[in-house]
């Protein structure tokens, strides 16, 4: 796919659009657009008859600036195409018009007008367009802000209040970037980036995570108590437990990460012990597989015998089968 070039002096604008692109090869170019401007993504439904997308954008110094205008569509970022993204961005979104839905992480967000969310691009993300969008991003790399954060934060994403305060302030830098794409010169580049690095982490400094080493060992054997408490309730999540225990779900998400595995994997791992020392005892020799399931919080005794047997390299029959031929 070849982009447009509008010719402005010092530095271009990038036009791209549908226009003149045959319908069958519609849904290829609006997915290579994507991946132009925000990194690898997937356009995972081909896109409908009559499909129309535009994009302008421009590079300010590292800030890629890119306004979007598309028919409803949908997309995602896979885990490998994260994988493959030679360095970490973080992306801003401000919609002007229409409706989009995002599912970040664990996190589902809905936008509208005048909403504005920041995103990581290190973390599977889909999204939905429901009615046609007209949206303003920004694309930088996640070292330059990081760089202007608190040593060690953690950031997955967040919507950020446009409506007042910090908000309002870089809701109005972004748009205006967008307005003014034709004119910025050479010159003015390091200002645009330094300005934009500076509202950004400004309206991020309240939003991320900084775990102090002790505290965060203390609140970790915090949650793993209230798991190991709870674990036969099936309702139990990051989501609950961090709810329960007064914090935010990134930040439980994040002391998990420092002992290297999700939330949701540890109480999976905790389930399968319990459900594994219950088909050797004796005690339960009369329950079935499914009731040992059901009573540490397995709701599928199929995705049970699954998981099981992916954790163990045996399913859980073999396995209770086994201990009894021992026993004997």
């Amino acid at each position: 796919m070849l982009m447009k070039t509008k010719t402005v002096d010092p530095a271009p604008v990038h036009e791209w659009s549908t226009a003149g692109i045959t319908r069958s090869d519609t849904t290829d170019a609006w997915q290579a657009a994507l991946t132009e401007n925000f990194g690898e993504w997937q356009v995972s439904q081909a896109v409908g008859s009559g499909f129309t997308a535009s994009v302008r954008n421009r590079n300010f110094s590292g800030v890629r600036v890119v306004e979007c205008v598309c028919d409803p569509c949908t997309g995602r970022r896979l885990p490998q195409f994260i994988d493959r993204t030679p360095e970490p961005y973080i992306g801003v979104q401000i919609t002007k018009a229409g409706r989009e839905r995002f599912h970040i992480g664990d996190e589902d967000i809905s936008l509208g007008a005048g909403d504005m969310v920041i995103w990581s691009g290190s973390l599977p993300t889909e999204f939905t367009v429901m009615e046609r969008l007209h949206k303003v991003s920004l694309v930088l790399p996640w070292a330059d802000v990081q760089e202007r954060l608190p040593r060690g934060s953690a950031f997955t994403g967040t919507v950020i209040d446009s409506r007042v305060g910090i908000g309002a302030v870089l809701y109005s830098h972004v748009d205006s970037l967008a307005r003014q794409l034709d004119v910025f010169t050479e010159n003015d580049h390091a200002a645009v980036r330094r300005a934009t690095l500076e509202l950004l982490t400004a309206a991020m400094s309240h939003r991320v995570e900084v775990p102090q080493r002790g505290l965060a060992q203390r609140y970790l054997k915090q949650l793993q108590d209230h798991i190991l408490t709870n674990l036969q309730d099936e309702q139990l999540s990051p989501t609950s437990i961090a709810a329960a225990n007064h914090m935010s779900p990134r930040y439980v998400h994040m002391l998990f990460a420092q002992i290297g595995v999700s939330a949701s994997a540890w109480i999976r791992t905790q389930r399968l012990e319990r459900c594994r020392e219950d088909l050797r005892s004796r005690a339960y020799r009369d329950s079935s597989i499914a009731e040992i399931a059901y009573a540490w919080g397995f709701a599928d005794p199929s995705h049970f015998t699954r998981v099981f047997k992916q954790q163990y390299g045996v399913g859980p029959r073999e396995y209770r089968e086994s201990g009894a031929r021992s026993a004997g």
